[in-house]
C-alpha cells in the first residue's frame, strides 16, 4: 500500500493527499454529537476545602530566598 501510494505522490501530489484523506476515514476515529444535559449541574455540587496549618517554616518571599 505504501509503495503504490508513494507512486501517485511522486507523480501527482495532490491526488496522493486526496487518497490519504480518503483512507483516513477507516483509520481513524469518527466524530459523532452528543447531548449535553444541564439539568443535572444543580444535583453535582463539588466542595474545596483548603486548610492552611502553620509548620513554623518561613515561606520564601524571592527565589534569591530559596537558592541560598
Amino acid at each position: 500500500m505504501q509503495e503504490l501510494f508513494d507512486k501517485v505522490a511522486e507523480k501527482n501530489p495532490q491526488k496522493a493527499l486526496e487518497l490519504l484523506l480518503k483512507l483516513s476515514e477507516f483509520a481513524l476515529p469518527k466524530l459523532r454529537a452528543i447531548e449535553v444535559n444541564n439539568e443535572l449541574e444543580e444535583a453535582m455540587h463539588t466542595s474545596l476545602d483548603i486548610r492552611i496549618i502553620d509548620t513554623g517554616v518561613p515561606l520564601a518571599s524571592c527565589e534569591a530566598d530559596v537558592v541560598e
